[in-house]
């Protein structure tokens, strides 16, 4: 059961549930019907979904539910560049949880292939691929680590700057000094302005980081959530 709806900023709401089944139904309900309205009104609809263990009841719930999924084009917020067949590829979360069911016929982009034989060479291409698709995304879901990241950008990264330029590419590989392995990323521009933008939290600590970024939603480096601050965002959390 869901509380009620907590302004933090202008554009910027929170909105706790009392546990992740709650929310997952709750979340997952309202990005199909905002890919239902992207469907009729255009003929197909764009989603981003970040990865990590946070969203799999989410994408789960919405797995289950009922829309034309041949229409729908999913894209990973970010990716590990790992081998095609590893568990630490966000690509493969998305497969296990959300390509289930009906929603077995939806497209997913990868953001490294197999046969791609650097990072920089898996950025060139992806934003390749992805600059044929519809953007700005009909639907956005990033998560948030407690050290302030979204997708995989990372405040400890040299190429964060890069990543979060207004003439950015749509991919972009990162080398963040807290992380065993480089990453790949939508740019800032490439994950912002979506008909609809959720962060989805879950956990007192990821709690905790969301205060600290509300109280100096300015101050964007040190922690680079703060960047979609700035545009209309809801917050879903979770104990």
């Amino acid at each position: 059961m869901k509380t009620s709806e907590q302004p933090l900023l202008a554009g910027v709401s929170l909105r706790p549930f009392a546990d992740p089944e709650a929310l997952a139904g709750e979340l997952a309900e309202q990005v199909a019907s905002r890919l239902r309205e992207s469907i009729r009104e255009r003929g197909d609809a764009l989603l981003v979904v970040s990865g990590g263990r946070t969203p799999a009841g989410f994408l789960q719930a919405l797995s289950g539910l009922l829309l034309p999924w041949e229409q729908v084009t999913i894209v990973p917020s970010d990716e590990r560049w790992v081998a095609v067949d590893s568990d630490q590829r966000n690509s493969r979360m998305i497969r296990q949880h959300l390509l289930q069911e009906s929603a077995a016929s939806a497209r997913l982009m990868e953001l490294v292939e197999d046969g791609d034989e650097t990072p920089g060479q898996s950025a060139r291409q992806a934003s390749e691929r992805l600059a044929g698709l519809h953007w700005p995304a009909d639907v956005v879901v990033l998560g948030m680590g407690e050290d302030g990241h979204t997708a995989s950008l990372f405040p400890d990264a040299p190429e964060l700057s890069a990543a979060m330029a207004a003439d950015a590419p749509p991919v972009v590989a990162i080398t963040p000094d807290s992380q065993s392995t480089v990453r790949l990323t939508l740019s800032a521009r490439t994950l912002s302005g979506a008909l609809m933008t959720v962060l989805l939290l879950r956990g007192d600590g990821k709690r905790a980081a969301l205060d600290e970024a509300i109280a100096e939603p300015f101050a964007i480096g040190p922690m680079p959530v703060r960047y979609f601050f700035h545009q209309p965002l809801s917050i879903f959390w979770s104990p």
